[in-house]
């Protein structure tokens, strides 16, 4: 089941050309959700007329629900205020999450409205569309919008485009997981949660792959920093033995992070681990075992 949802504004001939260009492009969208402002504004309250009025235009038929920005009586005219953007992202989280749980692919038109819209859109994108939805912006000529046709007359003149999206979920059930709350400041929040889990899951293989030898310099370069004779110094050994020690943390950060044999680790590194080896305070060069367990109390 393909699903539309779109944020209007005051063109409602923004909806029905994603819908006929998605047709077009063979997606059979049967339901189309329009999330939309106060019409006590006229431009609303006429956009959602004509939007009524197409219900009959496609066959099969498609489903128009209008879907307003409104929680009891606090129903804006414009998202104008930060209130109104909170409103707006919780309202397009929650429907977005519930054409999700119903197992449908969602198409999100990001076209119309502020660019406020836009940018909740990107949000809840984020947080629930998996590989199977889309994202999607209209690009089509000024005079085909400035005209208020509803459909255009040449298929060409609609050009739609696919948006990429930078996906928080790092598994699949990240967003089954997600899918559980209709507050989307609590999603996000949750989000963050599972996400430093798996990144401390990450630090622990790979300080788990290090030697006691290795831990040692891995320590001394987060503490101190300096250079390799400086560290070798203060570590009493052989600048060449730190030199190949910090070479195989280095690989072993990389191999655990799936990061590049051309990237440099070092910085990458001491910010990962800076925040836990100053939690634990001053301890003994070679008691570094600590270490270990206070990333893994971290996570």
């Amino acid at each position: 089941m393909d699903v539309l949802v779109a944020t209007l504004g005051v063109e409602p001939q923004v909806v029905t050309l994603t819908l006929d260009a998605l047709h077009g492009r063979g997606f059979p969208v049967v339901s189309a959700f329009v999330v939309h402002t106060s019409p006590r504004l006229p431009a609303v309250q006429d956009a959602l007329q004509r939007l009524r009025q197409e219900k009959t235009h496609y066959q099969p038929p498609v489903r128009f629900s209008f879907v307003p920005v409104r929680s009891g009586n606090r129903f804006p005219e414009d998202i104008a205020t930060e209130g109104d953007a909170a409103l707006l992202l919780r309202v397009l989280y929650r429907t977005v999450a519930e054409q999700k749980r119903k197992g449908a692919r969602v198409h999100l038109s990001i076209a119309g409205g502020r660019k406020v819209m836009t940018a909740m859109g990107m949000v809840v994108a984020q947080l629930l569309l998996d590989e199977r939805d889309h994202v999607w912006h209209l690009l089509s000529e000024g005079a085909l919008l400035q005209s208020k046709a509803m459909h255009a007359d040449d298929p060409s003149q609609i050009v739609l485009v696919p948006v990429p999206v930078l996906r928080w979920n790092l598994l699949p059930s990240t967003v089954q997981e997600l899918l559980v709350w209709d507050d989307p400041y609590r999603a996000i929040e949750r989000q963050r949660e599972l996400q430093e889990q798996e990144r401390w899951q990450v630090l622990n293989a790979f300080w788990a792959q290090l030697t006691s030898a290795e831990r040692e310099v891995a320590e001394a370069l987060v503490r101190y920093g300096g250079t390799i004779p400086e560290l070798a110094k203060r570590l009493n050994r052989a600048p060449k033995t730190v030199a190949n020690q910090l070479q195989s943390v280095y690989a072993k950060y990389r191999d655990g992070f799936g990061l590049p044999a051309t990237v440099k680790a070092r910085d990458r590194l001491i910010a990962d681990l800076s925040p836990v080896i100053a939690a634990m305070g001053e301890t003994t060069q070679t008691g570094l075992g600590e270490t270990a367990q206070a990333i893994k109390l971290r996570r």
